[in-house]
């Protein structure tokens, strides 16, 4: 089924035409349309514009670069210069580049029109039905091109959206990550197994790559935890030893006094005292010797090896100190091993204080034990040897991990630029993982929508081709002529004029000959407008199928031959799918506005009456057409005159503003003239004539005042017609504005009544 046109949705850069745009007010197209315009207002542009869509392809003299948007009647929407191929072989356009085509006058020649022979009615048939198949694929090719425009879109725009996600994670700085690169890392991984980065670890790898400053390697920890063991082993024998072979029963008493004893001799002797310092008693040679005996030289071997035992316990101490500040701070190390080394860390730390606590207990014992050598120590503060060793063995585990994360991070540091790269492509796989089903959907939905507008296409190319093929062997161009000439003589009342088939067309004949020299304009319009509309059942259309654009119809025509044509394209395009009629002639447009005017006012209406407004806007140098409804000053009466005087009230009672219609009001003013002066002064020819008798017939005018009429006799000539309005004027502003205010005065005085009653009535009261 044939959609109609229901509006001109947009339209940009199109002409002279103002853009329109969605929120521009609906045209409301309807079954039958009539367009008014003044000639330059853009019909023919318009006529182009319509013309596009039937031939498939722009026009050559249509504007570009320019788009617009048509709405039809399922709610579908039109583009240009995108859909070209959706309203042809149903849209039919009569203009000037319609007769360009088709006749040749200079060679006296036209193309062919090929009418369907009715002794190949089966055949004919037959072509129908591929035809009507032909009609019914071309929607469903429609459709297919539709969801594959979507399914592009919407693949596209989610190609973008993912690279846009990708590329805010790689801070590439002058380069860039965009849909192609993305569509071709999907490319190169969808046969790997890639998994999704975690939280931690895309956050990792974002830091790598916005880090600035290199990494620093970092030296490996160092400390023998073997040496915790050896350390506590040592010094608990040490601890548990005793001096048993001290031979003084004061020492068994009184083990503390062991080294007040010791250091007292050696001063003694040392001094040579004789009594003792303490208690004042002779010291006799058999004390001494005693004395000597029990601090022979093993017992200072003891007593120096507790010395040397602290030293080394110390050294073990300061070891595991140095360990402590030597482990690196979390946030020094590759972002990507953070995680692991921050739990290593804390256990490793946890494992040097077990071991310090153990190392510091040792150490009082120790101490307690220099203090009383000949004492064995309490090592029930000690921890037992299995504690020492399990500890001494998960500081070794500890720092070995730490030193695996140290050794990574050094192996990163020492290639930063293999680092990032490596972070960038994890980054780049995690988010090609992250969406594959959905690219893969997408793209699959996308293939499957392109192999069906292929396989559409090409069932469309075998149905045109056989329909062509069928066409070739049916249709006759001769029995076309008959119809053509039927309609030529009844346009111009006689039979002188006719098309004579020929081989390749036809040729123009009078009184049976061909025609010498070129027909005039107004056969040139009776053979156009005839040869039209003959066309329209050519090939087998039906015109309840076609949608008909008709551009000015009459061009050249007398006032009966206008009637006729006009009568003659209402009877025979009335059963049109829809009829846009273009036209620029006030006798014309009432033609058609006459019988369509009840179809446009009915409660449920099939008829649309528009009009092209001509204007130039405020701070603007050029003029700019518009669409929009159709005056009532237009559509109610047969003359312009009231719709030029609505313009003339306007710009009067508005002195201070900008007229957009401001151009035209010369001319304006002149038909107005022309046309109340033909009333008030009939039989009298020339302005100044008419203004002479009108000066007569009313005593009181102002004959000075109406100088600036006379101004208008000598710029703007005498019109029956409005295609000169929309041409510029050499009026000024000033002058324009003193012409108009004589005229308004001149008819208040002449008519106050009239002119009274036709202000109220371009006020709409």
């Amino acid at each position: 089924m044939v959609n109609s046109i229901t509006n001109l949705k947009s339209m940009t850069d199109v002409g002279i035409f103002s853009n329109r745009t969605a929120k521009s007010p609906s045209l409301d197209f309807r079954r039958y349309n009539l367009i008014y315009g003044f000639n330059g207002s853009g019909k023919t542009t318009l006529s182009r514009l319509f013309a596009n869509l039937e031939l498939g392809k722009k026009q050559e003299n249509f504007p570009e670069p320019s788009s617009y948007e048509l709405t039809l009647s399922d709610n579908s929407v039109v583009k240009f210069p995108d859909d070209l191929d959706v309203l042809k072989g149903c849209l039919l356009v009569f203009n000037e580049d319609y007769i360009a085509r088709n006749m040749q006058w200079s060679a006296g020649h036209a193309n062919p029109v090929f009418l369907i022979g009715e002794d190949q009615g089966d055949a004919a048939a037959e072509l129908r039905l591929v035809e009507q198949e032909i009609l019914e694929k071309n929607t469903l090719k429609t459709i297919a091109e539709t969801a594959e425009k979507a399914a592009d879109k919407a693949f596209s725009q989610f190609k973008r959206d993912r690279a846009k996600m990708t590329a805010s994670r790689l801070y590439l700085g002058n380069r860039k990550y965009e849909a192609p690169t993305f569509a071709k890392d999907y490319d190169r991984w969808k046969a790997e197994s890639i998994i999704e980065l975690s939280d931690d670890q895309l956050l990792a790898a974002e830091e790598s790559l916005r880090a600035r400053d290199p990494l620093l390697e970092k030296r490996p920890l160092e400390f023998d935890a073997k040496s915790v063991e050896a350390a506590y082993q040592f010094i608990s024998n040490m601890c548990s030893q005793s001096l048993s072979k001290v031979a003084l029963d004061e020492v068994e008493k009184f083990p503390d006094m062991l080294l007040w004893l010791k250091h007292g001799h050696q001063f003694h002797e040392f001094n040579d005292i004789k009594s003792c310092l303490f208690c004042g008693n002779e010291i006799s040679t058999e004390r001494k010797n005693l004395l000597a005996s029990a601090f022979d030289s093993k017992f200072d071997e003891f007593v120096e090896k507790l010395g040397k035992t602290s030293g080394r316990l110390q050294n073990v101490s300061e070891r595991l100190k140095n360990l402590e500040e030597n482990v690196p701070e979390t946030a020094s190390l590759a972002p990507e091993l953070r995680n692991d080394f921050k739990g290593i860390r804390e256990s490793l730390f946890q494992e040097i204080h077990k071991v310090r606590t153990y190392l510091d207990s040792l150490n009082k014992v120790l101490i307690q034990k220099q203090k009383s050598p000949a004492t064995p120590s309490d090592m029930s503060v000690v921890a037992v040897h299995a504690d020492v060793e399990t500890a001494a063995n998960k500081l070794a585990e500890a720092i070995a991990m730490a030193n695996a994360i140290i050794a990574n991070h050094n192996a990163i540091a020492g290639d930063s630029e293999k680092h990032k790269e490596k972070s960038e492509l994890a980054i780049r796989k995690h988010f090609i993982a992250g969406c594959s089903k959905e690219y893969e959907s997408l793209f699959n939905e996308l293939e499957e929508s392109k192999l069906n507008s292929k396989a559409l296409t090409e069932e469309l190319e075998k149905l045109t081709s056989t329909a062509a093929q069928a066409k070739q062997k049916i249709k006759e161009h001769g029995p076309a002529a008959n119809v053509i000439n039927k309609l030529i003589a009844s346009y111009l009342g006689h039979d002188e004029l006719k098309v004579h088939p020929v081989e390749d067309g036809y040729e123009f004949h009078r009184h049976g000959k061909s025609i010498r020299g070129m027909p005039s304009e107004g056969e040139k319009t009776a053979i156009a407008i005839s040869y039209f509309l003959s066309s329209i059942s050519s090939d087998g259309k039906k015109i309840k199928d076609l949608i008909i654009v008709i551009d000015d119809p009459v061009s050249s025509l007398d006032s009966k031959a206008l009637n006729y044509a006009c009568s003659l394209i209402l009877g025979h395009l009335q059963d049109a799918k829809q009829l846009i009629v273009l036209t620029h002639n006030l006798q014309c447009m009432n033609e058609f506005r006459k019988a369509w005017k009840s179809k446009a006012k009915s409660d449920s209406p099939t008829a649309t009456l528009l009009f092209i407004d001509v204007t130039v806007p405020d701070g603007e140098s050029r003029r700019f057409s518009s669409i929009g409804k159709m005056s009532r000053l237009l559509r109610d009466y047969d003359s312009e005159y009231h719709f030029l005087f609505s313009h003339i009230l306007k710009f009067s009672e508005n002195p201070n503003a900008h007229d957009d219609h401001g151009y035209m009001l010369p001319n304006v003013l002149r038909r107005v003239l022309d046309v109340f002066m033909a009333f008030k002064a009939p039989g009298v020819f020339g302005l100044k004539q008419q203004i002479d008798f009108v000066c007569k017939e009313y005593q009181g005018l102002d004959r000075d005042r109406l100088l600036a009429l006379d101004r208008l006799s000598q710029v703007e000539s005498h019109s029956d017609n409005l295609d000169d309005l929309l041409t510029f004027s050499s009026m000024t502003v000033e002058e324009t504005r003193n012409a108009a205010n004589a005229l308004l005065g001149m008819m208040e005085q002449v008519d106050e009544r009239h002119l009274s009653r036709l202000k109220r009535l371009c006020r709409g009261g």
